[in-house]
């Protein structure tokens, strides 16, 4: 049986997240790897949900790195990264390579350059496996990813040592095929979330969509905007009690118009970052139905499985959430899905990918009549396609598993010369350092003002 080193572990609060690992380990297993002698590497996982992520690693040894403790978000941060690129073999060394057959390079939606650049940090560490896969001759496989954009030199330079560098590659919707130079040939394939264990089909369709599921998040949100942009959106949105939110009003109208049809509406809660909105969502709908409250459910799932359970027992979905389509139509629920463009081109792809690109609906700032309109009508064909779509489900289960057995038996090394790679590298963590560095400079100087200021009051760090 193989041995295999998976980069990364997802450990986050987002059952999405931790689909893709459940799913990965369950795919790995069928593929030929032994999750008995095989390793998943964690970057700096929070305490709070280290349980979760390993619970979804199941028979996987877990390996956290920084291996030293080297805390993230400093200058201590960019000096190791900085070693690391300088001399990738030594990554491999601290965390036991050599002693596994492959490298696997986990599924998610990391590879890709922010416009303000605030994921440079986070981008090495995601390429540095490969770095020290090729350093030290350890094939590389990239499990279906969603990749780019990239902006910069780098970013191209990133691009083709996917292309170029690794055993194997693949997307896991087509958009990522379209927006990356060369890449005509990588497959596409279904994201590992497809593939979490005790995901069932109903013997039949459900005859009617009574219950309506609801997984929304606020736009402008995520990953892809960024920390800093996320938390100012974040706050904005709280502080008109979400109101303002194009989510939310598209997302109350749906539910308002289910309930006026004699419907029941379940709100589900896929992560910490939707519970606000989610919550604020349900009290709102309870106001508008005093009388028949109960037909609004909340459930913020304690544990996996029962997001899991969750989603399978509805009737049918509406989400702005990438997993929960996943998880639903994998279970039979016919779903339709929202996306604002700061969220990337997962969701619009993934639809794309199942042949029903209208299905997936662009919310931003267009009138919310409009868009519950469509998104009515996209829900009304995922509807009549249900069957379609579970068999096309089951067969590229089947394609995604054989690739991958195909990749674990044929595991080369291809030559590729990552020097160019690793100067960009450095030069963007150069970049990103000095603003860094610059603007705790600025935040110390502020503070000491202020302290001359008002002379009698203890000020912290954190008032500048």
């Amino acid at each position: 049986m193989t041995r295999a080193m998976l980069f990364y572990g997802h450990v986050a609060s987002n059952w999405g997240d931790l689909a893709i690992n459940a799913g990965a380990v369950e795919l790995l297993r069928r593929s030929g790897v032994d999750p008995a002698i095989s390793t998943a590497v964690l970057i700096s996982p929070a305490d709070m949900f280290l349980r979760r992520a390993t619970s979804t690693l199941k028979g996987l040894d877990t390996l956290t790195v920084p291996v030293d403790g080297t805390p993230r978000g400093g200058r201590e941060e960019i000096e190791l990264l900085t070693q690391y690129l300088a001399e990738p073999e030594r990554f491999a060394a601290e965390v036991g390579m050599a002693d596994h057959d492959v490298v696997i390079l986990n599924a998610g939606e990391h590879l890709f350059e922010s416009a303000v650049g605030e994921n440079i940090a986070d981008l090495v560490w995601r390429i540095l496996p490969a770095l020290a896969a090729q350093a030290t001759g350890v094939p590389t496989i990239q499990l279906p990813a969603t990749i780019g954009p990239f902006r910069t030199r780098l970013g191209e330079q990133i691009e083709q040592l996917l292309l170029r560098g690794l055993s194997a590659v693949a997307y896991r919707e087509p958009e990522s095929r379209r927006i990356s130079v060369g890449s005509q040939t990588v497959p596409v394939l279904l994201d590992p979330g497809f593939s979490v264990p005790g995901l069932k089909m109903p013997e039949a369709p459900a005859a009617s969509e009574r219950l309506l599921g609801i997984v929304l998040r606020p736009e402008d949100i995520g990953i892809r905007p960024g920390s800093r942009r996320s938390s100012f959106v974040q706050k904005k949105l709280r502080d008109a009690a979400f109101q303002d939110s194009q989510a939310f009003k598209l997302f109350a109208a749906m539910a308002a118009a289910h309930m006026d049809r004699g419907g029941r509406v379940r709100v589900i809660i896929q992560t910490r970052a939707d519970r606000e909105i989610s919550l604020a969502l349900v009290d709102q709908l309870r106001n508008l139905y005093p009388t028949d409250s109960d037909a609004v459910e909340l459930v913020d799932p304690s544990g996996f499985r029962e997001f899991i359970e969750s989603l399978g027992s509805l009737n049918a979905l509406v989400t702005s959430r990438f997993h929960a389509v996943i998880l639903a139509l994998s279970q039979g629920v016919p779903s339709a899905g929202v996306y604002s463009e700061t969220h990337g081109h997962k969701m619009p792809g993934l639809f794309e990918m199942l042949r029903y690109p209208n299905c997936a609906v662009r919310l931003d700032e267009r009138n919310i009549q409009s868009v519950r309109t469509e998104l009515d009508n996209a829900l009304a064909q995922m509807i009549e396609a249900a069957p379609e779509i579970s068999n096309r489900i089951k067969a590229n289960r089947g394609l995604t598993r054989r690739w991958l057995s195909e990749a674990l038996e044929n595991t080369t090394v291809p030559e590729f010369d990552t020097s160019q790679l690793r100067i960009e590298a450095l030069a963007a963590l150069y970049r990103a350092g000095l603003r860094k560095f610059e603007h705790e400079a600025v935040s110390e100087m502020r503070r000491i003002l202020r302290k001359l200021d008002r002379p009698d009051e203890e000020l912290g760090a954190d008032e500048s």
